[in-house]
């Protein structure tokens, strides 16, 4: 048996302890001269019922000894409560309610209670004894375990958690010094010191601003000093199994102060950066109980279990993020008075800067419109459900209140997810694709065919799909679906909760296609279509039609100019753009800004076309592919702090964003500041290995080898770019081999 120590208490041998406070001693346990109470030795008698064995350990609240209860005949633990605390009641009510809480649980993996108890006014608390050592002192020794002990001491954990919460109990305080494991590897759960029931306003801080909790352990509504709940014990667990895979914690600083700003304002370091041996499945569940919104952690210990026990790590549910964290950051300033008030000064000053109010800026609305299901079972129409999302889309329209996420990045998420346009979108697939598109609501629908009538149905969901709202357009013929898309596009803008004056700004400055041949508009999106999948040579067929069939259709011209250019056509690209831009003068602007913007970089004019995509980036400030690509036009022209602050702003609307977490790490490497690239490169690798795309992640491992290379660390750059070859090798990326 040992100690559950607070961090930086060790381990004593049987001896000399004081414990300050005048209290009444048995009569041959040693005393100071003061009278105050030292320590008991082995072989003391502790009342008429328990004989001293050992001093096991010191920990916050009082020494723990072995012993025999003579009563029963066995050996126990004793867990005796410092002197110069028992005049407290916030604390003997703590020590009292570590009995009454854990009483009320059952479980092989919990620390078995049996009494509280008063000898000459020494309170105690009766408890099996284990044979064997505290999980901190195994890591202490043997740094890293191995894989299989560590998920096998995460599921028992798991199971105990399951128990105390299920009787409403939050342990508050587990960390490995209270993960006790026996002979056999059986561990348990102990001191339940910091527990408190469900049932009441639980939060991670006493009445007088003490917080309660050991700091590296903590979850970050525990060190804001929020409400708290289940969900911060499995942020705890996912900090221990951090620690026993890697042998490392995820945040590490030189101060307490460090390490608790770092809990709530910075994501943790992907363990398989510390332990490349890391299964994929196991680095994505740590990650999701270190979630620092609660929401997007697992929700139950049981959800935990099942997926150690599966070897795979389901997805963390979409939530407002940034309404959160405002929320929370009032909690802080009295999480952290413990500090001292000089050092909450410093944080104020320095950390927790002035934000602006709430009512400064106004989050867009960020839609994600699929792409539409035939179920008429007529083939003939399959063209139209990619086709209808596109024009969509563009007739729904953008403005600084509303995002529709761009064709582009909603094929990317497509691809990542590995879905099809004919996928059927259960709730769970739904969830995933608000996640990966920063999406606030989702559009999707179906399309049938009856006689010559064509009828859409589209719905309006939340993410979760706790609210819907059920549309439906309906067109006499195929010649009349252009009409019937509009008006569609008009009951959307109707029923996404946008204001008036927003919804005429939308119609009066439409961003769609030029054209009124459902033909062209057919052509022009089947092309598109092509050249995501990087076909740009069939693309280049269906561009040449639209254009034909409709010869005043501006962007097509603009986009068979971009084809061209692609497969190396100079001159029929420019000519094809020259006319994109004749034809463009009497467009919207957003239009013309567009078209103006690919002519310039066709013609290798950078300064034209980062002209063009500011007016653009003006006009729709919360578009991250118009900041990416204005990021990358700028990167081109080795202006790197734009470049940086432009990907930073894709980012802002879309934190999942890959290419643009990479974007940013790689101007971070350029504009000379490596260690800068890190942190971006490390989340995009993160999310790169939750999506298990493989591409991606030889990628950031080739580039975060480039910025320790950069930061004179070869060995670490070489084991990265170790990493990265193998991935390229494997997938017979002959190009990223000679990178790497």
């Amino acid at each position: 048996m040992v100690s559950s120590a607070d961090d930086g208490a060790t381990l004593e041998p049987a001896g000399f302890v004081q414990a300050a406070g005048g209290v009444s001693a048995p009569p041959d346990s040693r005393r100071s001269a003061a009278g105050h109470l030292l320590a008991l030795e082995p072989g003391t008698e502790f009342g008429p019922r328990y004989r001293i064995a050992s001093k096991l350990g010191q920990g916050g609240m009082g020494a723990v000894y072995k012993a025999y209860d003579n009563d029963l005949d066995r050996t126990v633990a004793l867990k005796l409560v410092r002197s110069d605390l028992m005049a407290d009641t916030e604390t003997m009510q703590r020590f009292k309610q570590e009995l009454l809480l854990a009483s009320r649980i059952s479980h092989k993996n919990i620390l078995r209670i049996h009494d509280l108890g008063d000898v000459e006014g020494i309170k105690f608390i009766s408890m099996a004894y284990i044979e064997g050592e505290d999980l901190y002192q195994q890591l202490k020794r043997e740094g890293r375990l191995s894989l299989d002990r560590s998920v096998a001491i995460a599921r028992q954990l798991c199971e105990a958690l399951e128990a105390a919460h299920a009787v409403g109990v939050v342990h508050r305080d587990l960390k490995p010094q209270n993960v006790l494991i026996d002979r056999e590897g059986t561990a348990y759960v102990s001191d339940f010191g910091l527990a408190k029931s469900l049932e009441a306003d639980v939060a991670g801080i006493t009445h007088t601003g003490q917080l309660l909790g050991t700091p590296r352990y903590m979850s970050p509504e525990q060190v804001e000093g929020g409400p708290l709940d289940h969900r911060s014990d499995l942020y705890a667990l996912g900090l221990i199994l951090y620690e026993m895979v890697t042998g490392e914690v995820p945040f590490a600083g030189g101060s307490t102060l460090k390490v608790l700003y770092q809990r709530v304002k910075e994501p943790p370091k992907n363990p398989k950066l510390v332990n490349p041996e890391l299964p994929d499945y196991l680095a994505r569940i740590i990650l999701r109980c270190l979630e620092r919104d609660p929401a997007r952690r697992y929700q139950s210990a049981r959800e935990v279990l099942d997926d150690l026990e599966g070897g795979h790590a389901s997805r963390a549910p979409k939530v407002a993020v940034q309404g959160y964290w405002r929320r929370r950051w009032p909690f802080a300033a009295a999480a952290i008075l413990f500090l001292s008030l000089a050092a909450y000064l410093t944080i104020d000053r320095v950390f927790f800067r002035p934000s602006l109010k709430q009512g400064a800026s106004v989050k867009p609305v960020a839609l994600a419109i699929l792409p539409f299901r035939n179920v008429s079972g007529d083939p003939a129409l399959d063209w139209l459900g990619p086709s209808l999302a596109e024009m969509l889309r563009t007739a729904i329209g953008q403005s600084s209140y509303l995002r529709a996420v761009s064709s582009d990045r909603l094929h990317q998420v497509f691809k990542d997810l590995r879905l099809s346009a004919n996928t059927d979108f259960d709730s769970a697939t739904l969830e995933r694709l608000a996640e990966f598109t920063s999406a606030d609501r989702l559009l999707r629908g179906q399309y049938v065919r009856v006689g010559e009538r064509i009828r859409i149905d589209a719905t309006i969901q939340d993410p979760k799909g706790q609210r819907a709202t059920f549309l439906k357009a309906e067109a006499p013929n195929e010649k009349e679906l252009i009409a019937a898309i509009s008006q569609l596009a008009r009951s959307v803008q109707q029923n996404l909760a946008l204001s008036a004056e927003v919804v005429r700004e939308l119609r009066a400055k439409p961003l769609q296609p030029s054209s009124k041949s459902l033909t062209a508009l057919r052509e022009y999106n089947e092309g598109l279509q092509l050249a995501r999948l990087g076909n740009h040579s069939e693309a280049l067929k269906h561009f040449e039609a639209s254009t034909r069939e409709d010869p005043n259709f501006a962007i097509a011209y603009s986009k068979l100019g971009q084809t061209h250019a692609t497969l190396g056509h100079t001159r029929e690209a420019e000519q094809a753009s020259r006319e994109a831009v004749r034809l463009s003068e009497k467009l919207p602007e957003r239009e013309r800004f567009l078209i103006l913007a690919n002519h310039a970089r066709i013609v290798n004019d950078l300064d034209k076309a980062i002209e063009s995509y500011e007016n653009l980036a003006r006009a729709l400030p919360a578009d991250p592919q118009i900041h990416f690509d204005l990021g990358g036009l700028y990167e081109s022209k080795g202006a790197f702090d734009a470049a940086r602050d432009h990907f930073l702003k894709a980012l802002e609307s879309d934190a999942k964003y890959v290419d643009a977490l990479y974007a940013v790490g790689r101007v971070e490497i350029n504009r000379g500041s490596p260690q800068g690239s890190l942190e971006p490169l490390n989340r995009a690798l993160s999310l790169a290995i939750e999506l298990g795309n493989e591409e991606a992640k030889a990628n950031m491992l080739n580039a975060i080898g480039v910025a320790y290379k950069n930061l004179d660390k070869p060995q670490d750059a070489l084991r990265y770019y170790q990493e990265s070859l193998a991935i390229k090798r494997e997938r017979g990326d002959k190009r990223g081999m000679a990178a790497s």
